[in-house]
């Protein structure tokens, strides 16, 4: 096991010294066991986990190639500002 060390404030000294002196157990082993409870809780849900609730909600059809395609090929309209003009040329 390796050593490190901790710079704390008072308070959190104070607290520690109690936690350990009523638990009958060392400092360093009741850091250990909050560092491990605190990363333990730490754990990322995946993906699926946070979005399991919208998985089935969305209607329609499953391949989206039956879709119709609107405004698909239609020509963009260009901006009619006064600087435009050569961009309008060049488009058409």
């Amino acid at each position: 096991m390796e050593a490190v060390t901790l710079r704390m404030d008072r308070k959190h000294i104070a607290l520690l010294k109690e936690q350990s002196k009523a638990l009958d157990r060392s400092r360093a082993a009741i850091v250990r066991d909050l560092i491990d409870q605190h990363l333990a809780n730490k754990k990322r849900p995946s993906l699926y986990e946070r979005a399991k609730d919208l998985c089935g909600s969305v209607r329609g059809s499953k391949d989206l190639s039956t879709r119709p395609l609107t405004a698909y090929g239609r020509r963009l309209r260009l901006s009619r500002t006064p600087g435009d003009k050569a961009l309008r040329n060049a488009a058409q």
